[in-house]
């Protein structure tokens, strides 16, 4: 059914089983029991750009129905799409609405690993010092698990939901299959959540890098200042230019200081090398 019709025929379960009687302003998948029925909506995030856009629709069942609310068009081509699906049971709207739940996530573990493919070429770009545009690329990844990882974790809730309605109704088999099927979006949310920890460790990893090279170009400043601070305190002390300077008047005085400041280096550079400065 479009909105508008379900609208007209269940006006208080749009009411009471959606936000501010829209299912449109739901964004996130939910499922609330209302007596003998039990109502929620899907909010479905694009593989392409989970981050981004959302399918929204709307679901009623009640005890002899499932009714689907959406008004793009969108379940249809779900249910033609399932017509080659080995379905588990169509005998009840319940059942249908497990093979429909279940059909959501058939390959979202292999569509997960692909995720976990994608950080690992990254991590090897980052290995290989070509880090350009990291921080871009992590944030990204970082805003699309965290999409994914609250679209599983209501899938969770609402198969809990599922599973306490089918249990209070006495439909063992039901209650079975919905737990199942929480649990199974459960580990879908924990592998989402050990991906996020590992693109933490990759942007940990990008900061170690940087942190080692901007320690490693002030290691090389501070021995470019310590090896000039005795060339500089000689150029302040002889600039002094005093009439009774010996070396003044000395001939050979410019290439003796040369020559100090020379030895100077030389020193200060064998004292580096043995206290490991330039490793």
């Amino acid at each position: 059914m479009t909105e508008e019709e379900f609208q007209e025929k269940f006006p208080i379960l749009l009411c009471r089983g959606f936000i501010g009687g829209k299912v449109s302003h739901n964004r996130f998948c939910k499922a609330d029991r209302l007596n003998k029925t039990v109502a929620g909506t899907f909010s479905i995030p694009l593989k392409e750009s989970p981050s981004k856009e959302k399918t929204t629709f709307g679901f009623c069942m009640r005890k002899e129905e499932l009714i689907f609310i959406d008004d793009a068009g969108k379940v249809r081509q779900i249910l033609d799409e399932m017509q080659g699906y080995p379905l588990t049971d169509s005998s009840s709207p319940a059942l249908l609405l497990f093979d429909f739940m279940e059909y959501l996530l058939k390959d979202d573990m292999i569509f997960l690993q692909e995720y976990e493919e994608r950080l690992t070429r990254l991590e090897e770009e980052l290995l290989n010092g070509k880090a350009e545009g990291f921080d871009r690329k992590i944030l990204s990844f970082r805003k699309e698990l965290s999409a994914l990882s609250a679209y599983y974790e209501q899938l969770s809730d609402m198969g809990e939901t599922l599973q306490q309605n089918a249990a209070e109704q006495g439909d063992e088999k039901d209650s079975l299959l919905f737990g199942l099927y929480s649990d199974k979006a459960g580990r879908l949310y924990s592998a989402v959540q050990m991906l996020k920890e590992y693109s933490m460790q990759l942007r940990e990893m990008h900061q170690t890098q940087i942190d080692v090279r901007q320690n490693e170009i002030m290691k090389m400043l501070t021995v470019v200042t310590t090896v000039f601070m005795p060339l500089t305190l000689v150029a302040g002390w002889y600039g002094m230019n005093f009439v009774n300077m010996p070396e003044l008047a000395s001939p050979y005085g410019y290439i003796v200081i040369c020559a100090i400041c020379l030895l100077v280096i030389v020193v200060e550079i064998l004292i580096f090398k043995i206290k490991g400065w330039f490793k």
